[in-house]
């Protein structure tokens, strides 16, 4: 009698994936973002003399370092897994390896290594990976994108169902949010369909929101063998598809990472547009000229020009994301060709249904999102024309008003002269000092100020009329 809750050498692998140097980041962010990536193999902050080592490693012409060497680093005695750290351009890959629990007896007896397992042993084994990837699986750094869960082994028994084997697995993990198979599965069960090596596929999901965050990426693909092949052959065969699969699901996570982003450039871009609206308001108010001096102006054009430099890179790093998701999505479907086209018995049109929801979904969404967005820039650029063309008119009325004052002034200079010269000019100096010092103190005290009173009028005669002719020409 067989026992379905049995499997082959059950085996997961984790593609846990971070970024190494993001976009205009200065070099201690990326030393940041390379310590939170080697925090999770190593325990602690790395000393300068390993950061060194790191940076030496990472600094080879390359695409793909492996930055612990083509080996790794194994778990210790008697787990029965490895770390593969890689970096791929400018991302941190690594690669989690985990079996079950193996003694000396049983690494070196192929029939013990391969004997059937029950299936709850996933659970152990997934356990095992988190407990030794040092950091919370929850509460992921800033700089992690994602990650990928692979599962496989060998059914154990001829008569067994590979859909039944893969629900049971699926049932002994801890990944997703309100779990329901049923809900969370993307392929269709069918024995004759999708093929990866010869094994039944079984890949699921679940996605972001458009306003939820990355740590509701989850993804799952179990892969379970026939029983009539060779399971060492097996082990062989995957453990040489392990580079394309890094390759395949960076792809994955770095379209979810960058449409993540996508939607937080939106967000901004929809908080300064209330800030645009509130200027355009301010602008359109009809008692703006009453309430507004020259200082509020020159301040409110350097806020607008503020906001314009930061309005205008957001919807650069919006059309940015776009890019960076059509490229990967390209990549993405480039190696599943290469991997249907040269590894045998491998049929995966299932992992397609993913492209098909970055075509039909995250990118048109995000060159709407550009398309609504970008006309704000055009409001702004004529809100900072108006208020440029505002101050130039305050200032052409502050200098018409300083000149006015200045003429009225002089006006009334030159009139109080004026009188004094008249004045003056009845009494010849002879005459006048014939007179006595009071008389002529009282002359002269008349004399002063006889001309300032007649300058005064006249000076403000003239500057009322220059006032009076200024609004009649601004009102006519």
């Amino acid at each position: 009698m067989t026992d379905p809750d049995t499997i082959i050498y059950p085996t997961i692998d984790l593609f846990s994936y971070d970024l190494a140097e993001g976009l205009g980041q200065s070099e201690d962010e990326s030393n940041q973002n390379r310590n939170k990536f080697w925090r999770r193999i190593n325990v602690g902050q790395m000393t300068t003399d390993q950061l060194a080592d790191v940076i030496k490693i990472e600094s080879e012409l390359s695409d793909y370092i492996e930055l612990l060497g083509k080996d790794g680093k194994n778990f210790d005695y008697p787990l029965n897994g490895f770390y593969y750290p890689v970096k791929l351009n400018d991302t941190y890959a690594l690669q989690v390896h985990c079996s079950i629990d193996l003694t000396h007896q049983d690494r070196d007896d192929p029939s013990l290594k391969y004997a059937p397992r029950h299936i709850p042993s996933f659970q152990k084994i997934q356990e095992n990976i988190v407990n030794n990837l040092h950091g919370s699986q929850i509460n992921q750094p800033e700089s992690h994108m994602g990650q990928t869960w692979f599962v496989w082994g060998q059914l154990a028994f001829a008569d067994q169902k590979a859909s039944d084997a893969a629900k049971r697995i699926y049932g002994h993990l801890k990944i997703f949010d309100n779990s329901s198979w049923e809900k969370d599965l993307k392929t269709e069960i069918n024995p004759s369909a999708p093929k990866l090596l010869g094994a039944e596929c079984f890949e699921l999901w679940q996605l972001p929101s458009d306003r939820g965050n990355l740590s509701q990426n989850k993804h799952l693909l179990i892969c379970i063998f026939p029983h009539e092949l060779n399971i060492q052959d097996i082990s062989k065969t995957i453990s040489k598809l392990y580079p394309s699969l890094m390759r395949l699901f960076l792809y994955r996570h770095k379209i979810i990472w960058s449409y993540h982003l996508s939607r937080q450039h939106k967000n901004e871009l929809k908080n300064k547009v209330k800030e645009i609206q509130a200027t355009i308001s301010l602008l359109a108010n009809p008692d703006r000229s009453s309430q507004t001096d020259l200082a509020q102006l020159q301040q409110s054009l350097k806020s607008n020009l503020n906001l314009m430099n930061t309005y205008v890179q957001e919807l650069i790093c919006l059309e940015s994301q776009k890019n960076t998701i059509a490229t990967n999505l390209e990549n993405y479907q480039n190696k599943l060709k290469r991997l249907e086209n040269h590894e045998e018995d491998t049929n995966i049109p299932f992992l397609e249904k993913f492209a098909t929801i970055v075509t039909k979904k995250y990118i048109p969404q995000i060159i709407a999102d550009i398309t609504n967005l970008s006309p704000n820039q055009k409001f702004l650029e004529n809100s900072i024309r108006n208020i440029e063309g505002i101050i130039s008119l305050e200032q052409t009325r502050s200098e018409r008003s300083l000149n006015q004052s200045i003429f009225a002034v002089g006006t009334g200079l030159g009139t109080s002269q004026i009188t004094v010269n008249i004045l003056t000019a009845q009494f010849s100096v002879n005459a006048i000092a014939t007179k006595s010092n009071t008389l002529f103190l009282i002359y002269m005290m008349a004399t002063f100020l006889g001309s300032i009173v007649i300058g005064g009028l006249s000076g403000g005669g003239v500057w009322w009329w220059l006032h009076r002719r200024s609004r009649n020409s601004k009102n006519p």
